[in-house]
């Protein structure tokens, strides 16, 4: 192995280190949004309940 195969495979690694690093903090971003007052689950075909408009004095809020 010369010197450009490990130089190739240590930016492979560090890629692949760096790939999973924004993968964990997307997730804990999610999670801790979720938590978050604003976080709105949408309907699915699962037979939920559709989400209720916000009244208008709420919106002027913002």
């Amino acid at each position: 192995m010369d010197v450009s195969d490990q130089v190739a495979l240590a930016l492979f690694v560090v890629g692949g280190l760096l790939v999973a690093l924004m993968v964990v903090v997307t997730q804990r971003s999610y999670k801790k949004d979720e938590r978050s007052e604003y976080w709105v689950v949408y309907p699915t075909a699962k037979g939920e309940k559709a989400v209720a408009p916000r009244p208008p004095e709420a919106l002027e809020e913002d």
